[in-house]
């Protein structure tokens, strides 16, 4: 595995070439397009508390368009960083294309920015050595049954354009998810997984957490560890089975940055809300409001995401989604700013948000149990659906370290339950308080490469959320 120590810029040298390559193949009446996405990175597994696989990773994607007389085509290739080898393979997908434009219907929403522009950003972020982490993680996990996958390196996207655009976006991000088995470990003497000591009970009661996201740091790391370890201990009492009904709650951040996802399923999309499918058109028309303390907010900027999209159109470094409890914006993408006759903000095709920030409050961290009192604390949720989205009810399931809490003490786990609420209610009259942080979640996936974006969110305390079973 490789350190990912790399010099600024270091994708943008071996792939940046294939963006010049493509704009320079225009001819009279085209517009030729280029977006590159490439990454680096190192990914180590980790099971039982110890490394089990790892390795490096180098890719590089370039997705070609072609417009002419109103009609697009797109090819997608990979880019090895040979220039010249790349340079060939750009010039047969534009061949592939103007074979293929002929055969494209008019396009009637097409809208590409006219207008030239360049920039260039760059961001250096200290990102861990492989064996520094794995040093790091597994003498934090001890003999506890830790797994948990990490991902991290340099990542960049590029885009151009024969009508003069030119842009790159380059940086290096890290994360670690993982959980922590209350049911598992190792044998101290053997080293070896200690199944046979392992409480059937337990076998799938978890904590489960993410850390990542700025500049490496062993000591995060260690103390996001030690929490879960902490809560492990109490996943380990007698659990205690809730009647369905409302129950008052603490959600910590990472639960509610797993509700805000929820609302980027097409909350805040022109063309969702266009088409009555938003889950918060009464959110949209005035008929709803939220508690005045919610503020939200796409931080492009904050999160380290590109301020340019594949339409050449820049986007706003922040965009109010929602301002002191009323809807205050929407992302509108060209193609739904020509077909709804919308100001276009510069957003992605879908009109997805990936960076979303939810204003803080000022309930202090460390008197959130004691203001919670009795009722019940959630880390994070494990499934979430909507079960009617036109009334932005969501459904969904607890299991990673959910407990009792009496007195401000957590006294017991809670056996997996089911909730249905309302998130016009769990964030408007069901809201107490917003704590005093915001917490970064980066995005972890990696399915389809690594992604930008994070979402950040404090804790919420709720004077009700409705169980159902």
């Amino acid at each position: 595995m490789s350190s990912n120590r790399r010099p600024a810029d270091a994708l943008r040298a071996r792939y940046g070439h294939a963006l010049d390559a493509a704009t320079g193949l225009a001819r009279p009446g085209e517009v030729c397009l280029a977006w590159v996405r490439a990454e680096c990175s190192d990914f180590v597994r980790f099971n039982h508390g110890r490394m089990r696989q790892g390795g490096t990773v180098e890719r590089a994607l370039c997705e070609l368009r072609l417009v002419a007389d109103g009609r697009q085509v797109r090819h997608c290739l990979t880019l090895c960083g040979d220039p010249d080898v790349d340079a060939a393979r750009v010039r047969d997908g534009m061949a592939r294309l103007r074979a293929a434009l002929g055969h494209a219907r008019v396009d009637a929403f097409l809208d590409l920015d006219r207008l030239a522009a360049r920039s260039a950003h760059t961001q250096s972020v200290r990102m861990p050595a492989s064996d520094e982490l794995v040093d790091t993680v597994c003498a934090a996990a001890s003999e506890h049954d830790l797994v948990g996958f990490h991902a991290g390196g340099p990542m960049a996207c590029g885009f151009a354009s024969s009508l003069g655009h030119h842009h790159w976006h380059e940086t290096a991000s890290w994360t670690f998810d993982y959980s922590v088995y209350a049911g598992g470990g190792l044998d101290p003497a053997t080293g070896r997984p200690a199944r046979a000591a392992v409480d059937a009970a337990l076998r799938d009661k978890a904590v489960k957490a993410t850390v990542g996201g700025g500049d490496w740091s062993a000591e995060r790391v260690r103390a996001a560890i030690a929490r879960s370890i902490t809560q492990v201990e109490l996943l380990r009492r007698p659990p205690r089975t809730l009647a369905a009904g409302r129950h008052r709650a603490l959600l910590d951040a990472r639960a509610v940055a797993d509700l805000l996802e929820m609302l980027a399923w097409g909350g805040f999309s022109a063309r969702a809300l266009a088409s009555g499918q938003s889950p918060l058109m009464r959110l949209a028309d005035g008929s709803a409001r939220l508690d005045p303390r919610v503020s939200l907010v796409e931080d492009l900027e904050g999160a380290g995401v590109p301020l340019f999209q594949a339409d050449g159109y820049a986007r706003p470094p922040r965009l109010d989604l929602i301002r002191d409890g009323a809807f205050a914006g929407r992302l509108v993408s060209p193609r739904s700013a020509r077909e709804f006759g919308l100001a276009g903000n510069g957003a992605t095709g879908d009109e997805t948000p990936q960076a979303l920030s939810l204003a803080p409050g000022t309930l202090a961290e460390s008197d959130a149990l004691a203001a919670l009192g009795s009722g019940v604390w959630v880390s994070n949720f494990w499934y979430l659906n909507f079960s009617d989205r036109p009334a932005c009810r969501i459904t969904g399931m607890t299991r990673f370290a959910t407990f009792w809490v009496e007195d401000g003490e957590p006294v017991a786990p809670v056996q997996a339950m089911r909730f249905d609420d309302s998130l016009l209610r769990v964030f408007g009259d069901r809201l107490e308080a917003l704590t005093g942080t915001a917490h970064a979640f980066p995005d972890t996936a990696t399915y389809d490469g690594r992604a930008f974006g994070a979402v950040r969110a404090p804790g919420a305390l709720l004077t009700g959320l409705h169980f159902t079973l």
